[in-house]
């Protein structure tokens, strides 16, 4: 499995007979827009437009961008509901892969995860997290989640890069209260296999233009 990311919540996940896109974002953001091929988009917020530029995606892929459970394909997504309050409902999902969990958390904003949330990303392996405060989760909030879900790899995302419009802070933050250890990739690659150990791993990616 391959995941690299476009910037804010949108990632791209490619297995051996299987691309997914989550998030896809216009340029509105300042950003490019997200573009590519896919089977399947997923969307956190279907009514933000850093989450809903499905015409930017090529092929005629399934889109998810609600709570339930779906199986397409191969991948076994489950979604249950999350707040943010300034930009409206949103869903969290765990998505499995190849035998890999991977748990999306769009742009929520709350102060943890609920019994359910926790219930419904639990044995998460790698956790794609919002870290950049202002309108989304902040340092403290995503640090405490990250403690709730134990994962192997954390993946920060939806902070200040350059040419963003949105105002998000920088990572930091995050990185100090975490440990400040991480490792910068322009793409994640790994196996189920390369998933042990005690320790939870942060893993900065650059984002693609």
């Amino acid at each position: 499995m391959t995941i690299s990311w476009f910037g804010l919540s949108s990632f791209k996940i490619t297995s051996k007979d299987l691309t997914i896109i989550t998030d896809p974002f216009g340029s509105a953001t300042g950003l490019t827009a997200v573009r590519g091929g896919a089977d399947i988009v997923i969307s956190t917020n279907p009514n933000l437009d850093w989450c809903n530029n499905f015409s930017s995606i090529s092929g005629t892929p399934f889109i998810v961008n609600g709570p339930g459970e779906y199986d397409i394909k191969g991948a076994f997504i489950m979604g249950a509901q999350a707040e943010n309050k300034e930009l409206g409902a949103n869903t969290i999902y765990s998505i499995e892969v190849e035998d890999i969990r991977i748990a999306l958390l769009g742009p929520i904003k709350q102060a943890g995860l609920t019994d359910g949330q926790k219930e419904a990303l639990e044995g998460s392996d790698i956790v794609l997290l919002p870290v950049g405060g202002k309108q989304v989760l902040d340092f403290e909030a995503a640090t405490k989640i990250a403690t709730q879900l134990e994962p192997f790899i954390i993946v920060p995302h939806s902070y200040k890069i350059a040419g963003l419009e949105l105002p998000l802070d920088k990572l930091d933050k995050f990185l100090q209260e975490m440990g400040g250890k991480n490792e910068e990739l322009d793409k994640l690659t790994l196996k189920k296999k390369d998933l042990a150990g005690d320790s939870t791993q942060v893993v900065i990616l650059k984002p693609q233009r």
